[in-house]
């Protein structure tokens, strides 16, 4: 397929982790932060630390007794036609996601 949306492919890394836990020592975890991701570095990764951990997926990875297959697709941003905060949304990175999934 010809002219295509562009996906990028990341791992999680440590500090990814680290922007998940509270200073403040009130929560377990935080869910998000009060920067927009676009200043925040690794702003696209760090929620996915959160997934894992709050999912408890964290404990299914590759090396785990019982690992389970994970994906987490961030659709924000990029995935809108017109306004970028209110814009319609696409979807294509979920599109792209199905036909290699299907290919």
């Amino acid at each position: 397929m010809n002219g295509g949306e562009p996906i990028e492919v990341s791992r999680l890394r440590r500090d990814d982790y680290s922007k998940i836990v509270d200073p403040s020592g009130a929560a377990d975890i935080l869910s998000s932060n009060n920067a927009p991701s676009s200043v925040t570095a690794r702003g696209h990764q760090y929620p996915a630390a959160f997934l894992l951990k709050a999912s408890g997926l964290e404990a299914h990875g590759l090396t785990a007794a019982t690992p389970m297959a994970y994906t987490h697709v961030d659709i924000a941003g990029s995935a809108t036609e017109g306004d970028p905060l209110y814009g319609k949304p696409t979807a294509a990175p979920l599109v792209g996601l199905f036909a290699h999934i299907t290919a």
